[in-house]
């Protein structure tokens, strides 16, 4: 569901519980949309849980405060921030079923007093969230539900599972820990029987899935701080290495304003440059990292990451200035 038709929807819904009746005529006018349009907006408010009532005498729609839930003592600020977060879930790559997130952002709002909508309304129509590119989370919305039953009820699960890893389609038989959103999608993070310790699985490659009836015991002392480490990202590395990264002048400021990684220290040089540490478990995914800001890097420890950044920049050197359309790997 699109951001405009929540706008729209919210709209609709301050226009009906402000105390007035309306005609569908008017509150077409009133919204700028189609009759049409209003009936089916109507009918939605109506299944997500909040009602109105429709006058057969003056063919008039209306909502009572009565017929809402109860008004909640916010401050405005405590209302601006309530209803941003609302309205941000339907545009949120971590929220498969947009439906959901749409009908609770709508039963929220309707709590609020007229004088706080009318207050936070203006402020959200200039507010934009556009969120980061990520995997498309309505490819999921049937899978997520049965994860979360096999994490419930602590059940095994069948899984065949589309491997980037082993360039295949495998079968595993797993025992769910955690569901996470990292980065840029969903992951399940499981014991594995087949190879007897604990794995990261993406959701969305998961081809098929089945709760078992068999139980599992999970580790007690399983969290996802110790599964991952210091890794970068989510690549969890043998060794642990102290990173020690230059960035000019150019990308400084940029780089220091994010918090990258839960070890990242940052000072600036004389020159404005910036010199970045951090220990991370791994270096192939900040190698990804370093190379992403180009020329404006200088990778000074340890030299795995030297070697490793270096080695990328040639190959690109040859396929831009060298071979051409050279296709192979290395």
């Amino acid at each position: 569901m699109r951001t405009g038709r929540v706008e729209r929807l919210l709209k609709l819904m301050q226009v009906l519980q402000s105390g007035r009746s309306a005609g569908v005529e008017e509150l077409a006018r009133l919204v700028g949309v189609s009759r049409r349009t209003v009936f089916r907006d109507i009918e939605l408010l109506s299944r997500a849980g909040i009602p109105y009532t429709f006058d057969r005498v003056t063919k008039k729609y209306s909502a009572t405060r009565t017929s809402l839930l109860p008004p909640v003592a916010l401050t405005h600020a405590e209302a601006l921030a309530l209803m941003l977060a609302a309205r941000s879930l339907v545009t949120r790559p971590f929220v498969p079923d947009q439906a959901a997130a749409v009908s609770a952002g709508l039963k929220l709002e309707s709590m609020l007093p007229p004088a706080i909508l009318d207050f936070c309304g203006p402020l959200l129509e200039r507010t934009e969230i556009r969120p980061e590119p990520a995997s498309d989370p309505t490819s999921i919305v049937d899978t997520l539900p049965i994860l979360q039953t096999a994490l419930m009820r602590r059940s095994k699960a069948f899984v065949r599972y589309d491997s980037y890893f082993e360039q295949k389609v495998i079968d595993v038989t797993l025992h769910p820990y955690r569901l996470a959103y990292i980065h840029r999608g969903w992951y399940l993070v499981a014991y594995s029987e087949q190879v007897s310790r604990v794995q990261t699985f993406k959701v969305e490659r998961i081809l098929q899935l089945k709760v078992l009836e068999a139980k599992y015991r999970p580790d007690p002392k399983f969290t996802l701080d110790d599964y991952f480490g210091n890794a970068w990202l989510m690549l969890r590395g043998d060794k642990r290495y102290h990173v020690k990264i230059r960035f000019l002048k150019m990308v400084a400021g940029n780089v220091d304003e994010i918090l990258w990684h839960k070890t990242q220290r940052a000072t600036f040089e004389q020159d404005g440059a910036l010199l970045f540490e951090a220990d991370v478990d791994g270096i192939d995914e900040i190698a990804w990292w370093v190379l992403g800001y180009g020329d404006q890097a200088q990778v000074l420890e340890p030299p795995e990451l030297r070697e490793k950044v270096a080695g990328h920049a040639e190959r690109m050197q040859r396929y831009y200035h060298g071979d051409g359309l050279n296709r192979g790997g290395n």
